[in-house]
């Protein structure tokens, strides 16, 4: 049909953290794999949300303050599982990614962006306003690195603004207003504030007509989505660029989810979630054992 597309789920490394950090039960150290979305659509070819980390972000992890960011989360990174190596698992190379959707700037979504040297990038303007605008102390506080982008990334960026924004009608009603990316309703980008200035979503349908909405950063664990509690000020410090915005992303994805019970809703780093898509969709998960 019209407007669906093939989604398969990759993990390019991965980090830890104490569940405490989110306000869930104490126990060991969870996983969260550095999540990303390959998009094969019909007309516009192989589309990435997202690229997990990658070469780039692996250098910068070896000395000075990005080694410290890399010892607070146990962050991993190998080559086998960069998304350009993963890809092969598709029969693609770098150089057949058409776009890359970038969700937020963080390192751990942005860190294997050079592999694509023939890309487009999509951004929401808030966020690249903020790297624009920042000095280094502010790109330190929103964790952006700017040496991760590619020499020519801002003469591939093309920025999605209020120009564009429309209301959102049928299924995706509910999430409010968004982008349709290409015009022919396969990819609708939403704007999901709260983690990270500009943060952005994707949601689509699928070959097999799911409803799928992938969320970035919204929240890590999907049973977030079911407690809903506040997160710890320490977290909120460090890991949010607006609480309150947080909270109603959370709230707006939540009732998404309760209205539309078949409905995927995919945050970037659940370990759990992304268990569960490789056992109800076989061979649509490109990842590397490490």
């Amino acid at each position: 049909m019209t407007g669906e597309v093939a989604l398969s789920l990759g993990a390019s490394g991965h980090s830890c953290a104490d569940p405490r950090h989110l306000n869930l039960p104490a126990g060991p150290r969870m996983r969260f794999p550095a999540g990303w979305a390959l998009i094969e659509h019909p007309v516009q070819g192989a589309i990435l949300f997202d690229c997990g980390y990658g070469p780039r972000a692996r250098d910068a992890m070896r000395a000075g303050l990005r080694w410290i960011y890399r010892r607070a989360i146990h962050a991993c990174s190998s080559l086998h599982t960069d998304a350009a190596t993963l890809l092969h698992q598709r029969g693609l190379t770098g150089d057949d990614v058409r776009m890359v959707v970038v969700s937020h700037f963080h390192p751990d979504h942005i860190g294997g962006l050079a592999q694509f040297a023939k890309a487009r990038f999509v951004a929401h303007a808030q966020a690249w306003r903020h790297i624009s605008e920042s000095g280094w102390l502010g790109l330190l506080h929103a964790q952006i690195w700017k040496e991760l982008l590619p020499e020519d990334f801002a003469a591939r960026l093309q920025l999605l603004d209020d120009n564009g924004r429309r209301a959102l009608d049928g299924d995706l009603a509910t999430l409010g207003e968004g982008w349709d990316l290409f015009g022919d309703g396969s990819l609708h980008v939403i704007g999901l504030p709260g983690h990270a200035r500009g943060q952005i979503g994707l949601a689509l349908r699928t070959r097999a007509g799911e409803r799928v909405l992938l969320a970035a950063d919204a929240f890590w664990r999907r049973e977030q989505l079911d407690r809903q509690q506040e997160l710890p000020w320490l977290t909120q410090r460090v890991a949010m660029d607006d609480a309150g915005a947080y909270r109603e992303t959370l709230r707006r994805l939540a009732r998404f989810r309760d209205t539309h019970p078949g409905a995927w809703v995919i945050p970037s780093h659940c370990a759990e979630t992304l268990a569960l898509w490789r056992q109800r969709h076989p061979g649509a998960v490109l990842e590397a054992l490490d």
